[in-house]
């Protein structure tokens, strides 16, 4: 089995990854952006939408802040909800008081309009329901 990535493939991902951060500048109304990543607020979370030429990967960080995150029932409820997701992975940041949820996602074909949103309201469905549970 072959390791390495040829020069058109590497170009091909990088093209996968310009091309969905552009797609998503178009339909979303960012806040803040950077080299890596695109920020702005969707369903009253925080949304941090990070890409990956190298992989290529578009990686969702969904966030909102909790209002006891270091109590001792907030953690068991966390490793609870990591043990039955399987879409990405749920954490409580003490020191930043937050709630997060992060999954990734591989381009492997031209991101549509409509599998973005997808992949979006599953992640924020996911986010909402681990974050009604801490919260409930």
């Amino acid at each position: 089995m072959e390791t390495t990535i040829n020069m058109p493939e590497r170009i091909r991902q990088k093209e996968l990854a310009g091309q969905a951060r552009t797609l998503i500048t178009q339909i979303m109304p960012v806040e803040d952006a950077d080299e890596t990543s695109l920020i702005l607020g969707y369903e009253g979370f925080y949304l941090q939408i990070a890409f990956s030429e190298l992989h290529p990967l578009m990686v969702f960080y969904l966030a909102k802040s909790l209002e006891r995150p270091g109590s001792r029932k907030v953690s068991q409820i966390i490793n609870e909800i990591n043990l039955q997701s399987v879409l990405g992975s749920h954490a409580v940041n003490t020191e930043a008081g937050c709630y997060s949820y992060r999954t990734a996602h591989w381009l492997d074909a031209e991101l549509t309009k409509g599998r973005f949103f997808e992949m979006l309201e599953r992640s924020a469905y996911e986010a909402g329901w681990a974050y009604s549970k801490l919260t409930g």
